[in-house]
């Protein structure tokens, strides 16, 4: 009876511990993976933009030069040439034989400075054409020959007009009016005059050439 007893007590007591070795729960301290932050990129500073420069300034147009009188590089050499007047007759230099002084006035009818002067001219061939002075008005402009005879018509023109030809073409300075000069043989003299003068300057001129 005392043996069963005991027996009955050990049964016991392992199902006591048995219980209690199920029932204690270790649990896992189990630190969750912390996911990665993803590291925001620096911002790099944006570069400043440079200062713009200063504008340069813009070189300054230069004043074309008054026209003035130059010394002819031609002077001494014989112009020959062979062109019409207004009326269509021949001209040459053969036409001059006789003058003491021949004044070759380029002019055309679009340009202010040669009609404004071209009353002067007709006084100053008047004044001075019984001294072998002659005056040629050469154009070369021939679009408009309306305009072209206006203009005669009003400065009351009455020396030789006579059209361009290339036999002029040395004696050109780009500008109108232009004026050279020729002696009794046909040789230019004095001057090439670029622009437009009074009357008292040509009559100047033409006394100091005669």
């Amino acid at each position: 009876m005392k043996k069963r007893r005991i027996w009955i007590l050990l049964l016991c007591l392992g199902l006591l511990l048995t219980l209690a070795a199920c029932g204690e729960e270790s649990p896992s301290a189990v630190t969750p993976e912390t996911e990665p932050v993803e590291a925001t990129p620096e911002t790099e500073p944006e570069e400043e933009a440079p200062e713009a420069d200063p504008e340069e300034e813009a070189p300054e147009t230069a004043e074309p030069e008054a026209e003035s009188d130059g010394e002819t590089d031609h002077a001494g050499e014989y112009l020959t040439f062979s062109t019409v007047d207004l009326e269509g007759n021949p001209w040459t230099e053969a036409e001059l034989a006789g003058q003491e002084l021949v004044m070759i006035n380029f002019w055309e009818y679009w340009c202010g400075p040669c009609v404004k002067e071209m009353p002067d001219l007709e006084e100053l061939y008047q004044n001075y054409k019984d001294q072998g002075f002659l005056i040629l008005g050469v154009y070369s402009d021939d679009s408009d020959m309306e305009a072209v005879e206006s203009t005669l018509e009003t400065a009351g023109t009455t020396y030789p007009i006579l059209a361009y030809c290339a036999d002029f073409d040395p004696y050109q300075t780009g500008y109108v009016p232009t004026t050279i000069f020729l002696d009794s043989q046909g040789q230019l003299v004095g001057e090439t005059v670029v622009g437009s003068k009074s009357y008292e300057e040509w009559a100047a001129i033409v006394e100091g050439l005669l």
